[in-house]
């Protein structure tokens, strides 16, 4: 440096120039040379450990993103539903079904009813018929004042796709002339439409193109009926849905594990392991780079953590995760006991019979190895889940009081003296049950005396009840009695009334279109509500609604359904997504909430016209949550303080949960209690798999507060921070130092060039005298 300024200034010395820029630069940059060179040497190492670190992170992250599956019980709950022919039915699981094969037989698919009118006209704006225009959906009536205001094929249309009647209304142009056609808004056997009322179809009639029809499906022999072509309930965990009929043949369906989902979860770990612990190696490495690698991308954080403590620690705590046994379990408790081992460089290896063998038999084993999950030493207790919070452990469950629903019970009905009714099963194929085939026969006994074989007039008949009408007169004719026979639309299927006392159908005979199948059929005693009858209903909190039961003479099952769907149909209550059920023990209607605890509420009030029923007076009451207590090794916590608000059976202790002052070991943990005895129910053993633990160790190792990584990636943040003021200062020390020097050396250069004028005037003036001379 001192050699550039020497010859720089001589430079400028002898060609009577002088640089001050330059000049001055060389020397400020001088005067930081030294300092700034330990600060880069210091932003170096720190960016290459900050940088290194933040690899490490991302690759820990994506590591942790595979355990997400593995450390949860549900991955081994994974289910596989298929259907062997999919245009005639298929399935999706919605929940966990049990493993397993049946045989499925779509019967019938559940079909809207459809009625057409049979007048036609010219156009969609021809006038129609004034009057009371009457709609019956399943049993539930309602008018429609047909005036001058709206009395055209398009007003009715209108009127009825923006009512809420049941129905949907459409005009259909057959080459040319109009006509109105009305189709059902639900399938099912109960969507049948009666319209009546005004001349057009009252004169011309109206014509049934499609059959209204319940949905009939076959699972291993066992017919189940449902209004539509979805069955949700039939088998726990599973949804079917039909799709077309196929009656005679079965097709298969088949629920397994999702073995292989879960076989390449578990690979996918052990795969991605070996990735990260290749990341590790890397980048604590010493070995020397050639050339080539040095330009990879593989190798761009290549050794820049060796020697680091922390890489170190990190690796051990991964690994000493994975390691040892699980203490809560039995064998397998260990990873080598389902198949996962260390080799001699640390990797992970697989044996695949192993692992293979218990996916395929031990799925339950498999899923406590790797991911958290309870057991409990009683079949009505069900360990949910946990969260980061639980530990494993071993909890003792007391139990003071069950959950209840809420549950009202009516008096005992009054029954309609010696009315009596006997009910066949439902319709399925409306359609065959116009037809009543030669042979057709069943007995039949009143008051318990003789029995009589009743021979039914075969043929076909234009409608049910044609078919009621003549089995009614075949049975009065053959027996002397007077019966009441008709087809109840609303429930789909025929009915036989006495009011003479009991009567009981036994070997009915080609009776399978009329649903009278193999069997005895008893009849029930009739309860008469004469008038309307009403009452006020909220269920479960729900907004207070009145619920109305037409006049009819109803049996006790009959009247018990009647209330459940006019009630669980209410708007107010399924809004909630609640509902109600009843039974019919002793002679009473019992209205119980579907739900659990203290969100369970049940109020009926404010009945009219109901006491044959037996409901006169207000009938309410309120459910119980699940309490007692779960006891750790820190001490107890209450049972009710933690059940669900939605279901009272359930109970999920909060992550912030404490006894005393110490954070209590169960925080997160989530079980329900179906029921059975009060007191000591015995023990929850909540177990942490490997998964799961790495899972956590990860989780402290990247933890915002005091993370061993994070920390260490804050600290470098700082001291990059840090450099930077430093380098700042440095720049304006040189900033400072330059001005300086450039105002020293513009000093020098006035004084040169003063020097040199004077110079300049006293080599002429010699000159001049010398010439002189």
């Amino acid at each position: 440096m001192a050699n550039e300024i020497g010859t720089t200034l001589l430079n400028t010395l002898t060609n009577s120039t002088f640089d001050i820029g330059n000049m001055a630069k060389v020397m400020a940059e001088a005067e930081v040379a030294g300092p700034r060179s330990i600060v880069e040497k210091s932003q170096t190492k720190v960016n290459t450990e900050l940088s290194a670190l933040k690899y490490l992170e991302s690759n820990i992250t994506a590591f942790q993103s595979y355990l997400t599956d593995l450390s949860s019980p549900n991955l081994f709950q994974s289910r596989q539903a298929q259907s062997s022919n999919e245009s005639v039915f298929t399935v999706q699981t919605n929940g966990v079904p049990v493993t397993g094969s049946y045989q499925i037989e779509s019967v019938q698919i559940a079909k809207a009813h459809t009625l057409v009118g049979n007048q036609t006209y010219s156009s969609a704006s021809d006038l129609i018929s004034t009057g009371n225009l009457t709609i019956s959906v399943g049993g539930q009536t309602q008018n429609i004042l047909i005036d001058n205001t709206n009395n055209t094929l398009e007003g009715l249309q209108n009127i009825i796709n923006n009512g809420d009647y049941g129905v949907n209304a459409s005009i259909i142009n057959n080459g040319g002339s109009y006509q109105i056609m009305f189709s059902s808004k639900n399938t099912g056997a109960a969507s049948e439409i009666s319209i009546s009322g005004i001349v057009d179809f009252d004169v011309n009639g109206l014509t049934t193109t499609t059959e209204a029809q319940n949905a009939v499906l076959s699972v291993n022999g066992l017919n189940i009926s449902s209004a539509t072509n979805t069955f949700s309930e039939v088998i726990d965990g599973l949804e079917i849905k039909l799709n077309s009929a196929s009656p005679g043949t079965t097709q298969s369906l088949t629920v397994n594990s999702d073995s292989e989902k879960i076989t390449n979860t578990v690979l996918d770990f052990v795969d991605v392991y070996n990735q990260l612990d290749t990341i590790l190696d890397d980048l604590g490495s010493y070995k020397q780079l050639t050339p080539e690698e040095e330009t990879m991308e593989d190798y761009a954080f290549f050794g820049d953590l060796a020697g680091s403590s922390l890489l170190r620690s990190l690796k051990e705590q991964l690994r000493s995760s994975l390691s040892g046994a699980i203490p809560e379990l039995t064998d397998p408790n260990t990873l080598a006991s389902v198949g996962i081992s260390f080799d001699k460089e640390g990797k992970l290896s697989v044996d695949s019979a192993v692992l293979d063998n218990l996916v395929s038999s031990n799925l339950d084993a498999l899923s406590s190895v790797f991911s958290k999950s309870g057991q409990t030493t009683d079949s009505l207790m069900n360990v949910i889940g946990g969260s980061d919070e639980t530990l494993a452990g071993t909890y003792a469950i007391d139990v003071t009081q069950l959950a209840e629903r809420a549950t009202v019970t009516g008096g005992n009905v009054v029954y309609a003296a010696n009315e009596y009714r006997v009910a066949g099963s439902s319709v399925q194929d409306p359609v065959a049950a116009l037809t009543i085939e030669a042979g057709s026969s069943f007995d039949i006994s009143f008051n318990g005396g003789a029995v009589s074989t009743i021979n039914l007039t075969s043929g076909s008949y234009g409608s049910r009840d044609l078919v009621a009408a003549q089995m009614q007169a075949d049975i009065s004719a053959q027996t002397g009695q007077s019966v009441l026979v008709a087809y109840d639309s609303s429930q789909s299927r025929f009915e036989i009334s006495s009011s003479t006392g009991t009567l009981d159908i036994s070997a009915a005979t080609l009776l399978q279109n009329q649903g009278f199948l193999a069997g005895n059929y008893a009849s029930e005693q009739l309860i008469d509500i004469a008038t309307d009858a009403s009452f006020d209903v909220s269920i479960d909190g729900s907004t207070a609604a009145s619920a109305v039961i037409s006049a009819d003479k109803y049996t006790l099952s009959e009247l018990a359904e009647t209330m459940r769907s006019s009630i669980n149909n209410l708007s107010e209550v399924s809004a909630l997504g609640a509902s109600i059920n009843i039974a019919t023990a002793g002679d009473a209607l019992t209205i119980t909430s579907g739900r659990y605890g203290f969100a369970s509420n049940v109020s009926l009030t404010n009945f009219l016209n109901f006491g044959n029923a037996g409901l006169a007076t207000d009938l309410i009451d309120a459910g119980q949550n699940i309490d007692g207590t779960i006891t750790t090794a820190s001490g107890s916590l209450s049972l009710g303080a933690y059940a669900d608000s939605d279901d009272g059976r359930k109970v999920k202790i909060s992550d912030y949960a404490v006894i005393g002052t110490t954070a209590a070991e169960v925080r997160g943990l989530e079980f329900e209690i179906l029921g059975g005895a009060i007191g000591s129910r015995g023990d929850i053993v909540f177990s942490q798999g490997f998964a799961s633990r790495v899972n956590d160790t990860i989780g402290r190792l990247l933890d915002s507060e005091n993370g061993l990584v994070t920390d260490r990636m804050d600290s470098l943040t700082k001291r990059v921070s840090e450099l930077n003021d430093k380098n700042d200062k440095l720049d304006a020390r040189y900033e400072k130092m330059l001005l300086k020097y450039q105002l020293q050396f513009s000093s020098l250069q006035s004084l040169l060039s003063s020097s040199q004028q004077t110079s300049d005037f006293l080599t002429a003036t010699f000159s001049n005298n010398n010439n002189n001379n």
